[in-house]
């Protein structure tokens, strides 16, 4: 009895990854084709067994519906699903361009049947890169700004392909100029485009004269920009749908704005926080002080606790960047650095020295270790 199992029927476990799917497949699919193995009924009968399978395996909808049903489902399960049709004496059509899961390429490589003719499916435009440099404040508060790109669309004459039949050509006379073939391999029919012509019915393209080949048209436009706060450089602020001009009706890749943040004099970042140096003299570092700092918000008010050392950090909480992941804004780190204070002055002089004479404090005793 042949197995129900599709994942025993391709040699592979039920956790096996796509990729080990459709190389159990192709091994398996080179072994047993029909074209392969003339008159050899079993070989063609395992065929079916294993692109009935692989049909099913390598569709994720499909595998997960047919994991959930078991494996009781049988080699009948696939008959449920649109794209594979049984007839009446058990013959069933793959069409090598809408079956799921790659058949093309892999009869492709298969019949050793060369590269695959221009694809006529839509393909999707690529996505762009827009650089763009603002200010540190633009960057922490958000901004909207106008810009002007090179838009692209799909050329109308050739939808985007570059090229058109060419009007004086033949039809191919593989396909009769229909673009696509048929072949049997036993009690298996098999449909695909037409590798003379390329799927176009005729025997030679040429280059598309109102896009000269390209494919696009392009056109200078002015777009709005909204660049939202808490940006840094290397943020991507993504614009859907302002990329590259999609192909034979694909649609239109997106814009990405690449972000680079000019330096501040007095602020500095890192991640959500926002950092900044402010000097103190002595005196208000030794014995406290109430000092005004500049913060993204305006002037605000901190106290130097006394004793300060320089390098001494104050956080004031909320004050910093806004966060891109959302919950608010980092903090602002006040970094203290103590001013010496000018000795030339010999009043200065003399009450430092009066201040000596009260500080006996060893500062650098530990530093011998006691030895």
């Amino acid at each position: 009895m042949p197995s129900s199992d599709y994942y025993q029927i391709l040699g592979v476990g039920p956790k096996a990854r796509p990729a080990e799917i459709k190389k159990a497949y192709k091994r398996l699919a080179r072994k047993c084709h029909p074209d392969l193995n003339p008159g050899n009924r079993s070989a063609e009968e395992r065929f079916k067994q294993i692109t009935e399978a692989y049909e099913v395996l390598s569709d994720p909808e499909k595998r997960r519906r047919y994991d959930q049903a078991g494996a009781a489902q049988g080699p009948s399960f696939a008959r449920g699903f649109p794209g594979f049709e049984a007839g009446g004496t058990g013959d069933f059509d793959v069409s090598r361009e809408g079956f799921g899961g790659g058949f093309s390429e892999i009869f492709a490589e298969i019949f050793g049947e060369g590269p695959a003719p221009r694809s006529r499916e839509p393909r999707p435009g690529e996505d762009r890169v827009h650089p763009m440099r603002i200010g540190f404040l633009d960057a922490i508060r958000g901004l909207t700004t106008e810009l002007s790109i090179e838009e692209e669309e799909a050329c109308a004459e050739c939808a985007g392909a570059g090229v058109v039949a060419s009007a004086r050509s033949p039809l191919c006379a593989d396909c009769e100029g229909t673009g696509r073939v048929e072949r049997l391999g036993g009690s298996i029919r098999f449909s695909s485009a037409c590798r003379r012509c390329g799927g176009t019915g005729k025997l030679a393209e040429e280059p598309c004269r109102r896009c000269g080949g390209t494919g696009k048209r392009v056109r200078l436009q002015k777009i709005q920009v909204r660049i939202p706060p808490g940006v840094d450089t290397g943020s991507r602020v993504r614009i859907a749908g302002k990329g590259g001009a999609g192909a034979l009706g694909g649609p239109p890749g997106d814009l990405y704005i690449q972000i680079q943040v000019d330096s501040h004099p007095f602020f500095s970042r890192a991640g959500d926080q926002v950092l900044c140096t402010i000097p103190v003299s002595f005196s208000e570092a030794a014995l406290g002080a109430k000092v005004e700092v500049p913060t993204l918000d305006g002037p605000a008010t901190i106290r130097i606790p006394p004793g300060t050392q320089s390098g001494q950090k104050i956080r004031l909480r909320g004050r910093g960047a806004p966060s891109l992941r959302g919950g608010g804004r980092g903090d602002l780190i006040v970094e203290v650095r103590v001013v010496t204070p000018d000795a030339r002055d010999e009043r200065v002089r003399a009450l430092l020295r009066q201040l000596a004479d009260l500080d006996r404090s060893d500062l650098r005793g530990h530093l011998a270790g006691g030895s």
